[in-house]
């Protein structure tokens, strides 16, 4: 491998805010920052800390990547770091930071480590502007994957889009690169396949695009796909969407596929991890049990020995809320490696835990691999913001209450809305703050992800709360005034979180007919008068 990083490290480490002004720079130029974890870029000024992905080399050397920032947000602040263990995690090193431009306009984030069937370690990561924008998938590979001080490749591009899963090898020697399209995704382009697979047939010096899967524009969200090859030759595509997973089954080598439809396997919307063990099982590691949907808590490993058909154990890796994005690898041992982020702006750590296949069978830990919440990273310090300033809304309409209606609980649980009630049924978001114009209400307690379609039970006002568009990008206030609810004059209600702006809602009223039906979207709650 060439010595163009080391190079470049001492360039950048010399002058580190050389590119940080420029202007114009775009998310397919070279980042301007590769080198240590110092200074701005160090553990001590990180207000955020999210999406790690690891690898295990051919000797055993463990690699941990994740992104991070110093504000508390997914914003152009963010970078990408790498870290390493020579002694199977009981110490770590941090050894690389990926940025592109500093402060901004440009943003590094949703990286992934993979070790290629040549023993060759690959840090690939994203590259857009804001949160998408004009995204470009990059890569740097090293074949010295034993050393933490090891010489990397000279970044590259590899294809439009972001990859934040791992990459399938079939069994005809085919790399298959889950690369999602988020310009797709993020212009809600109806036709779009955006979960495309990037193949390369010469061990990765150059991909072409195969074939892609269209999921529904109204269930698109950011695909975070993986790619199983079945033991019948198809190719089986696992997606994330507003649901859930959907999927999708290419009998031509990922060529064609059907438009995804929902998957049998209960899951919020947020990534999961599916590989193909050692033994020709796999293994799924996903949120709460195989028959039961739960928010990003219980994060639990099953094996299937049938190629996804069933799935049996059930190891619960880590049971709090605030846990997320798995992703691993089993080692040439045989041992199972998973990390996971935790508490993003809070505790901000990186986690992995360890186990084998009998462990994740049993449900339980029956052999001595196995380790829980083994700590990698654990950001502190940071730009912390000024709390939020809630709007007035006094453009808005005021409170009705004269003619309460209320909604029909359609199979979701109807309960009072009050400080500390639980307001989801796949989050564990919990109630703050509830103004006294709002005293007495109720509440149905609906999924925050995908459509919900709510009828109201008895003519009269009814209302919903949901961030407006500047405060949260999955905003159903346009949604909602369509259908004919107005703003009202009551001051934004920082439902949970209130640290976090985008968790700042907005009441809307209407005066609904009995059996009148309102489609919602992620996210908003249904709120009335009883």
């Amino acid at each position: 491998m060439c010595n163009y990083l080391w190079m470049m490290i001492f360039l950048l480490v010399a002058t580190p805010t050389m590119h940080a002004q420029e202007e114009g720079r775009t998310p397919s130029d070279p980042p301007a920052y590769i080198g240590p974890a110092v200074g701005e870029r160090a553990v001590t000024n990180r207000a955020l800390t999210m999406v790690s992905s690891l690898a295990v080399s051919p000797e055993g050397r463990l690699w941990v990547t994740w992104y991070a920032g110093p504000t508390p947000g997914e914003d152009v602040h963010n970078y990408v770091v790498l870290a390493t263990s020579g002694d199977d995690g009981e110490t770590w090193e941090e050894v690389l930071v990926v940025d592109p431009d500093g402060p901004g306009p440009i943003r590094a984030f949703d990286p992934e480590i993979w070790t290629d069937p040549l023993g060759r370690l690959w840090l690939i990561w994203a590259q857009a502007a804001e949160h998408g924008i004009d995204a470009q998938t990059w890569v740097m590979v090293t074949d010295e994957p034993e050393s933490s001080s090891a010489a990397w490749s000279e970044p590259r591009i590899i294809a439009p889009g972001v990859m934040m899963c791992k990459p399938t090898v079939l069994n005809d020697g085919t790399w298959v690169f889950p690369v999602s399209d988020w310009e797709g995704r993020r212009l809600e382009t109806p036709d779009a396949a955006t979960a495309r697979a990037w193949i390369s047939t010469d061990h990765g010096e150059t991909f072409t695009l195969r074939g892609a899967a269209r999921v529904p524009v109204e269930q698109r969200t950011y695909d975070e796909h993986m790619f199983i090859e079945r033991k019948d030759g198809a190719l089986w595509v696992l997606i994330r969407t507003r649901y859930g997973i959907g999927e999708s089954i290419s009998t031509d080598g990922g060529l064609t596929w059907p438009e995804v439809t929902p998957s049998d396997i209960p899951h919020p919307s947020a990534r999961f991890f599916i590989t193909r063990l050692q033994s020709g099982n796999l293994l799924l590691v996903k949120h709460g049990p195989m028959e039961e949907r739960t928010g990003r808590s219980h994060l639990t490993a099953f094996v299937s020995h049938d190629d996804g058909q069933s799935w049996e154990g059930g190891l619960l890796l880590d049971e709090r809320s605030g846990i997320s994005y798995p992703d691993g690898q089993q080692s040439e041992e045989g041992t199972i490696y998973i990390t996971y982020d935790f508490d993003r702006t809070g505790a901000r750590q990186i986690l992995f835990t360890t186990f084998l296949e009998a462990d994740a069978l049993a449900g339980e830990a029956v052999t001595d691999a196995v380790r829980f919440r083994q700590l990698v990273s654990q950001g502190s310090g940071g730009q912390q913001p000024a709390p939020p300033t809630p709007k007035d809304h006094a453009d808005g309409e005021v409170l009705r209450k004269e003619t309460p209606g209320v909604w029909a609980a359609g199979g979701f649980e109807s309960t009072a809305l009050i400080t500390g009630a639980k307001l989801f049924t796949d989050r564990e978001y919990l109630a703050a703050n509830i103004p006294d114009a709002l005293d007495g209400t109720w509440m149905l307690r609906v999924p925050i992800d995908g459509e919900k379609n709510i009828q109201a039970a008895r003519a009269g006002t009814v209302y919903l709360l949901t961030p407006e568009p500047d405060r949260n990008r999955d905003s159903q206030s346009q949604q909602l005034m369509e259908q004919g609810f107005q703003k009202v004059a009551l001051p934004e209600v920082p439902l949970f979180n209130p640290d976090s702006a985008a968790n700042f809602c907005t009441l809307y009223q209407k005066d609904a007919v009995e059996g009148e039906t309102v489609t919602v979207g992620k996210w908003a709650v249904p709120v009335y008068f009883p």
